[in-house]
């Protein structure tokens, strides 16, 4: 596990940026697994703007899948991660919109979307790049505590503190208006990428940082399973790193 802290969120969305630029750049036909988490948006944001301003890479033999997506929510619902990622990323550049996966939380058989969103992954060759963030709990994706490291894709019913976390924020405002259950891919489909790349910035997420990197390996913190991922790279801020032990950490350039 390689882990890099910055100086603030800013600037480590501007780092992740810059090694999407690169991997883009080095694999032109790169599998791209990506969060919508508030930090992984910004480091879209910016990866859409290098891609406007200085060129030299292309999306065009890209292909992406998001994490996730929550159950009762039309793609076209601006609160959908589907819509979210159109608006950030997937309008901003040049990806056919055919090469764009995310699972559909509206169909009537959620189970069937599921297995049908493994096989799209399977039917391409796997990820070659997965962007995370970390939940308050310790998630990843929506893998909430206790998911085993065998998963897959699957229906998950959110634990209360994501449901607070995430509830009375720009995306839900309330906890009635937040849906209490999601699609989520799974851990053994995130271990499986070539490639891990996990974003963590703030104070309230430096506690989850500290039970993932220095506590017990295991379900009840999922992103701990990450830590023995072949190529693990974890991207903090200052606040976030607060907690950490400081032979872990490696300053950004």
């Amino acid at each position: 596990m390689k882990l890099i802290v910055c100086e603030n969120r800013e600037a480590s969305a501007d780092l992740i940026a810059g090694m999407l630029v690169t991997a883009i750049a080095k694999n032109p036909r790169i599998r791209l697994g990506l969060s919508a988490g508030r930090t992984s948006l910004l480091a879209y944001e910016e990866l859409a703007c290098r891609y406007h301003e200085n060129g030299g890479f292309s999306f065009a033999k890209v292909t992406a899948f998001t994490t996730d997506e929550y159950v009762g929510l039309t793609p076209e619902d601006r609160r959908s991660t589907r819509s979210i990622m159109n608006a950030h990323l997937f309008r901003q550049v040049d990806i056919p919109r055919e090469q764009t996966f995310t699972p559909r939380g509206d169909v009537p058989n959620l189970e069937a979307e599921c297995k049908a969103f493994d096989l799209l992954i399977e039917a391409r060759g796997g990820l070659d790049l997965v962007v995370l963030g970390l939940g308050h709990n310790g998630h990843v994706g929506l893998n909430e505590p206790g998911s085993s490291p065998k998963s897959r894709t699957r229906l998950v019913e959110l634990t209360p503190s994501t449901l607070a976390a995430i509830s009375g924020g720009e995306r839900f405002r309330n906890l009635d208006a937040t849906p209490a259950s999601a699609i989520s891919m799974g851990m053994t489909t995130i271990l499986e990428a070539t490639r891990v790349l996990l974003v963590v910035t703030g104070l309230g997420k430096a506690e989850a940082l500290h039970r993932m990197v220095e506590g017990r390996v295991g379900p009840g913190v999922p992103a701990s399973l990450l830590t023995g991922h072949r190529d693990l790279t974890v991207v903090v801020d200052r606040d976030a790193a607060s907690k950490l032990e400081s032979r872990h950490l490696e300053r950004a350039t």
